[in-house]
């Protein structure tokens, strides 16, 4: 069959290396935004508000497609019922597809309230304009995609969302271009529209490869053994019942970057109004620090989570499988290496993010360079986002698809009401803390549930103290070593990029002393044998 199944790592490690490539091309186009002059901060606070928007609509309407479907598909594929998964996939079609039908339209024809109304910064609502059909199109390829990644096949996935961020690269830079001359918030638009662009374009790739390979799907279909079929409207409430609790958790995620666009604007408003400055500079001021927030310091911690994205994805439809065949060991095992390789891609970005803050923002927004303590304040999310991204797609395949969302939905009204009060009072730097917090709370909550729900214990010497040690001792390698690069006169690109290779080799040789990886573990890394025949182990 041309859909082909991969094994878990290989899954894994397809997702991670398209995750990579997708990240670098976001960096590209988001980095040659925000030093256009024209743009810079408050078009990013126009781009970053409208996009929270659409995400928290999109999370509604769509986020639990992908998980449900796979989940649904995994368990049918596993008894070997592929009619019966065939059939999950065109009923989700048709009920997922006229629900972001819907969400779509109102988030066009509602743009303008939601502008005024609820975010009170009317310079966003061409951009959720330009953003809304987007929703139908990334509903469309949800559908596909879950019904692929149920069928042990990643890789497809990985290549829509390439096409897609490429495409998106292209035309946000061209459509930016093109607008130069005209306000932040047009060029803002521009640059959404080109979302639409590209995610219409992932699905037509997803649709091609899916009419390619149709004959072949059938003839397994057809050679697989009758099972009793469910009717279509049993299906769909099962889809539905299945997608809210896990949209659920992506909705309340969103809800907290929706959070922030609503409390950091309006609140840094009345900072400003209660430190002697005028409306409109107050308003200025605070988009000028929200597009930090969400056009520099966002993008940048976005990296270790899109890398680790992996993981989520990969973990569901393997532990359900594991779970529908009665291997709690298989799974119990699964999650906790997925854990210990999420903590040593978390650790060393939280550190490396601290210790050169100023010099990353010096090297990718030479200009528009303010801002980096809000990086180092910040930095420390990265290992509860992480993980918690882990944890989540171990409590899905599970059954416990409502405790994320529970336990995000804590973190967020802490946020929430923490950024009230204190932002008005303090400025820009809560809305730093007060992510953490979120985070930490999200991750310790649904920790504690997924190990109870095991009945194992949290390997907590392997998945935070022994990457933890290598880190620190890391941060201090880099620390030192761009003092050093920068005192012999290297400028300061050149001296990131050496002390961040430093810091690499010096967390790398780290691992290995703390043995934080067995040699079963470390064979199951790209080049895993050539690695154990090196280090003669």
């Amino acid at each position: 069959m041309a859909i082909k199944k991969q094994s878990f790592m290989k899954g894994v490690f397809v997702i991670m290396g398209s995750q990579i490539l997708i990240k670098i091309l976001g960096f590209i186009y988001r980095i040659i935004q925000t030093n256009f002059p024209q743009f810079a901060d408050v078009g990013n606070s126009y781009y970053g508000s409208g996009y929270q928007v659409y995400t928290f609509i999109l999370a509604i309407a769509t986020m639990g497609i992908p998980n449900t479907i796979s989940k649904l598909v995994s368990e049918k594929i596993t008894v070997g019922d592929r009619k019966g998964a065939h059939k999950i996939f065109k009923t989700a079609f048709l009920v997922f597809v006229s629900i972001a039908t819907a969400f779509a339209l109102a988030l066009f024809f509602g743009a303008g309230f939601i502008a005024n109304n609820i975010l009170h910064n009317p310079g966003v609502q061409y951009t959720l304009m330009s953003l809304s059909p987007a929703i139908i199109f990334v509903s469309m390829s949800a559908v596909l995609r879950g019904y692929f990644i149920g069928m042990g096949n990643v890789s497809e996935y990985s290549k829509a969302q390439i096409i897609e961020q490429i495409i998106n690269c292209v035309f946000s830079i061209i459509f930016v271009v093109m607008l130069l001359g005209t306000t932040p918030e047009i060029m803002a638009a521009g640059s959404t529209l080109a979302t639409t662009v590209a995610t219409s374009s992932a699905f037509l790739y997803l649709v091609m490869y899916y009419k390619k390979n149709r004959n072949e799907i059938w003839s397994e279909i057809n050679k697989a053994k009758d099972f009793a079929q469910d009717s279509r409207k049993k299906i769909a409430k099962k889809l539905i019942s299945y997608a809210l609790p896990i949209s659920f958790g992506s909705v309340v995620s969103a809800l907290a970057g929706l959070i922030d666009v609503v409390t950091v604007v309006s609140g840094l408003t009345a900072y400003g109004l209660a430190n002697g400055m005028s409306q409109e500079a107050s308003l200025l001021m605070a988009n000028e620090k929200y597009g930090i927030l969400s056009g520099k310091v966002d993008i940048l911690l976005a990296v270790p989570l899109s890398i680790n994205v992996a993981f989520s994805v990969a973990l569901v439809p393997f532990i359900s499988s594991a779970i529908a065949r009665h291997r709690k060991d298989e799974a119990v095992s699964k999650i906790k290496y997925s854990l210990k390789i999420s903590s040593l891609i978390a650790m060393p970005c939280a550190v490396g993010f601290f210790v050169l803050a100023n010099q990353i923002f010096q090297m990718l927004f030479p200009n528009a360079p303010e801002g980096a303590y809000l990086l180092q304040i910040q930095s420390f999310l990265v290992f509860f986002s992480v993980v918690s991204q882990t944890i989540t797609g171990a409590l899905q395949g599970v059954g416990k698809l409502a405790v994320p969302g529970i336990a995000l939905l804590v973190g967020a009204i802490l946020k929430y009401i923490l950024n009230v009060i204190f932002i008005p009072i303090f400025g820009e730097a809560v809305p730093a803390i007060t992510s953490i917090i979120y985070s930490a709370t999200a991750c310790i909550i649904s920790a504690t549930v997924l190990y109870r729900t095991l009945k194992e214990k949290m390997p907590l010497k392997e998945v935070i103290i022994k990457p933890l040690i290598a880190s620190v001792v890391m941060g201090l390698a880099v620390f030192g070593a761009y003092k050093l690069f920068a005192l012999i006169g290297l400028g300061n690109t050149i001296a990131t990029i050496l002390s961040i290779g430093v810091g690499v080799i010096v967390y790398f040789i780290g691992v290995i002393l703390l043995r934080v990886l067995d040699k079963e573990e470390i064979q199951q890394l790209p080049y895993g044998n050539k690695i154990c025949k090196m280090l003669k182990i």
